[in-house]
C-alpha cells in the first residue's frame, strides 16, 4: 500500500512539471519587410512633327521595330517620298535635329510642333543660341547684290539668319496657330535676332505659356503632354491665326503666311546653325524657381586711410542699387549675388571727424556691377588739414633791463618733417594731423633764467609743450616765460 501511494505521488509530480513548462502569455507580432527609398525620375522627353512647305515628315514603317521617315504631301519640295529626319518620336534628342534643311530658298516655310513630357511635376525652360551665320562662299550673284567677299575666319559674316523669320507659340497640339494661343516670342523675330528673345520660361514661378493669365503659375504636371510650336519663313512671316480650327492642319493653313519676295541673292550659299536646349527642373520644394534668373555680380568695398589715428574699420558705407539697400558695409566686405546695374556708394555718418573721402577709384560714388564679375570700389579717406596758433609772451618787469619776446626763438616739430622756426605770435595752417612739439631758445644778451609755462591746447612737459592736432582740427598753444635776472 505504501508503494502504491508513492507511485501516485510521482505521477502527480511529473504532470506538474509538464504543466509548468507549457504555460502561455499574451503576445502579438507584426512585421514590415523590405522597407526602402527609391528616387523619383525626372526624365524629360521631346518629340517633333515637322512640316515643310505643307509636306509632313512621317514614319512610313508602321511596325514598332522599324522606322522609315519620308516627306509626304502635295508640295513639289521637299520631294514627296524622299527621306527626312526632322520629325521624331519621344526621345532625349541625342543626335536629333529640328532643322536640317540644306537647300532653302526665298518663300520656303515650315512649321514644327514639339510635345514635351516629364515624369514628376517640373518647371520647363527653353534656350536658343545662334552658333553660326556663315557666308560659306561668295557667288557672282551674291557679289552683284552687294555682298562682301566671304571671310573664311568669320562664322558670322553671312546674311541667311537675317533673312529667316520665326514665330513661337504655345500650341494645343494641332500644329496650327489659332486665335487665343499664347505667343512665346514677342511677335515675329528673325533668326538673327532670335537669340536675344531667349532664354524663355515655358513654365516657372512667374510664367506659364499655356496659362498666361494665371497669377500663380503652375509647373508642367506629371505625365501630362504639353505642346509648343514654331513657324519659320525664308522671307517675311506674318501672323494670320485660324479662328476655328475645324480639323485644319499646316498643309491647309498653318495660321501664318510667308512672303519671300524681299529676300535676294545675298543669302546664296549662306548657312546658319543654332542650338535648342530644353531644361526640366523639379517643382517640388522649388516654389521660387526662375528660368531666367539674371547672372549676378559682386561688389567689393576697400577702405584706405591716410593720416590721423583712424583705421579702415572705423568707417562704414551705404550701398544702393538694383538689389536693394545695404547698410554698415565695412572695409573688405564683398556684396555677392547682386543684380547687374548701377550702384551708389556713400560714407555713413558717425565715422571719425576730419576726414574727406576720395571716391575717384570708386566711380566718384557710382559703379557698375556686371554679370559674372566683381567690381572693386576703393575709397581713400585723407585726414583734413588743421591749424595751430602759438602765442608767445614774457612776464618780466624791470626798467633797467629790456627783455622781450624778440629775444626768443620758437620751434615747432612734428617729428617727421623737420623743425619749423617761428617768431612771436603765429598761426600755421594746412597742417597734417599728428603730434607737434613746441620749444624755444633764448637769444638775448642778458644773463637770465626763463621758466616756460605752456597753456591752452599745449601739454606742459617742462621745457617743451605738446600739441595733438586732430584731422581738420585747430589748436592753440600759449607760451609764457617767467624771467629771473641773474647777478653778473
Amino acid at each position: 500500500m505504501i508503494r502504491t501511494l508513492f507511485s501516485l505521488g510521482m505521477i502527480v509530480f511529473v504532470v506538474a512539471v509538464v504543466a509548468a513548462g507549457t504555460t502561455a502569455f499574451f503576445s502579438d507580432e507584426e512585421t514590415s519587410v523590405g522597407n526602402s527609398f527609391t528616387a523619383g525620375a525626372l526624365d524629360l522627353l521631346i518629340d517633333n512633327e515637322s512640316y515643310y512647305n505643307g509636306n509632313v515628315c512621317v514614319d512610313m514603317d508602321e511596325t514598332e521595330e522599324g522606322e522609315d521617315w519620308q516627306w509626304q504631301g502635295e508640295a513639289d519640295y521637299p520631294v514627296p517620298g524622299t527621306p527626312c529626319s526632322t520629325s521624331f518620336e519621344l526621345s532625349n534628342l541625342d543626335g536629333l535635329l529640328f532643322f536640317d534643311f540644306n537647300d532653302v530658298k526665298p518663300g520656303d516655310a515650315g512649321e514644327d510642333t514639339i510635345s514635351i513630357h516629364v515624369q514628376n511635376d517640373a518647371w520647363i525652360c527653353l534656350d536658343l543660341t545662334l552658333t553660326a551665320n556663315d557666308d560659306n562662299s561668295s557667288t557672282e550673284p551674291e557679289l552683284e547684290a552687294g555682298d562682301e567677299e566671304e571671310n573664311g575666319g568669320d562664322a558670322f559674316d553671312g546674311e541667311l539668319a537675317q533673312g529667316i523669320e520665326f514665330f513661337w507659340w504655345a500650341d494645343d497640339g494641332d500644329n496650327v496657330y489659332e486665335e487665343g494661343e499664347g505667343a512665346i516670342t514677342d511677335g515675329v523675330v528673325s533668326l538673327f535676332d532670335l537669340e536675344s528673345a531667349f532664354p524663355v520660361a515655358l513654365a516657372d514661378s512667374e510664367n506659364n505659356v499655356w496659362d498666361p493669365q494665371n497669377e500663380n503659375p503652375e509647373p508642367v504636371p506629371d505625365n501630362e503632354t504639353v505642346y509648343i510650336a514654331k513657324a519659320w519663313c525664308v522671307g517675311d512671316l506674318t501672323l494670320d491665326p485660324v479662328l476655328d480650327n475645324g480639323g485644319v492642319n499646316p498643309s491647309v493653313d498653318p495660321g501664318v503666311d510667308c512672303d519671300g519676295e524681299l529676300v535676294g541673292n545675298e543669302i546664296q550659299t549662306d548657312g546658319a546653325t543654332l542650338d535648342i536646349v530644353f531644361n526640366a527642373v523639379q517643382a517640388r520644394h522649388n516654389d521660387d524657381f526662375f528660368c531666367n534668373a539674371p547672372e549676378t555680380g559682386s561688389l567689393t568695398i576697400v577702405k584706405e586711410v591716410s593720416g590721423g589715428d583712424a583705421v579702415p574699420s572705423d568707417f562704414t558705407f551705404e550701398v544702393n542699387g538694383p538689389s536693394g539697400q545695404f547698410l554698415g558695409v565695412q572695409n573688405g566686405n564683398t556684396l555677392t549675388d547682386l543684380i547687374p546695374g548701377e550702384y551708389t556708394v556713400v560714407e555713413e555718418a558717425g565715422g571719425p571727424a576730419g576726414y574727406t573721402g576720395d571716391f575717384s577709384q570708386c566711380g566718384d560714388g557710382s559703379v557698375d556691377v556686371n554679370a559674372g564679375g566683381n567690381t572693386l570700389c576703393t575709397i581713400t579717406n585723407d585726414a583734413d588739414a588743421g591749424s595751430i596758433t602759438i602765442d608767445k609772451s614774457v612776464s618780466f618787469t624791470n626798467a633797467s633791463i629790456a627783455i622781450s619776446v624778440a629775444d626768443f626763438d620758437l620751434f615747432v616739430d612734428d617729428g617727421e618733417n623737420g623743425t619749423i622756426e617761428l617768431f612771436d605770435e603765429v598761426e600755421m595752417s594746412g597742417l597734417p594731423a599728428g603730434t607737434y612739439t613746441v620749444s624755444e631758445s633764448y637769444e638775448g644778451s642778458e644773463n637770465i633764467l626763463y621758466n616756460a609755462i605752456f597753456t591752452g591746447d599745449c601739454t606742459d612737459d617742462g621745457d617743451t609743450g605738446t600739441i595733438i592736432l586732430a584731422p581738420g582740427g585747430s589748436a592753440s598753444c600759449d607760451l609764457e616765460n617767467e624771467i629771473t635776472v641773474l647777478e653778473p
